[in-house]
């Protein structure tokens, strides 16, 4: 009777170090901190000749309005209705939709940018900002600079 004790606690102590082990896994993947994706990017974010390279339009454009923020390709982004009033790569014009990722940088309504963009492939009716890039304010040495990169 005495093997038949050592084996039944023997039995009952693995399976309580299985459970234990499962639950610990479990309880590591349910409480691991959630993750943001990051971006690898193949081109320098300062240079302005390899950004417009890469951005499908590149335009002067004056905000006019913060519009409700959206979650695009699972990554939350903020929304801005601009006019474009010079295009210096693609045929943008009129009044369209930026996004740039949320909590980046604040775009004041009235201020001229020029926004280096892609399309979006789920929401076409949105340009988002380059990656690990930002507007930048529309003053002449930028406008210029930024125009003689799409000409090449």
């Amino acid at each position: 009777m005495t093997r038949t004790r050592i084996a039944v606690l023997g039995g009952a102590l693995a399976l309580a170090t299985t459970l234990t082990g499962v639950g610990w896994c479990g309880y590591q993947q349910w409480t691991a901190p959630s993750t943001s994706p990051e971006a690898l990017t193949t081109y320098d974010p300062d240079d302005a000749r390899e950004v417009t390279s890469i951005a499908d339009d590149v335009f002067t454009a004056t905000v006019l309005s913060s519009e409700a923020p959206r979650r695009i390709n699972e990554l939350d982004w903020a929304i801005y209705r601009v006019r474009v009033s010079a295009p210096h790569k693609g045929a943008l014009h009129g009044t369209l939709d930026v996004a740039l990722p949320s909590g980046s940088t604040e775009l004041p309504n009235g201020h001229a940018y020029v926004f280096a963009t892609f399309t979006f492939h789920d929401a076409r009716d949105i340009h988002g900002q380059v990656t690990d890039t930002t507007p930048q304010p529309a003053t002449h040495p930028t406008v210029h600079m930024w125009h003689q990169a799409a000409a090449r």
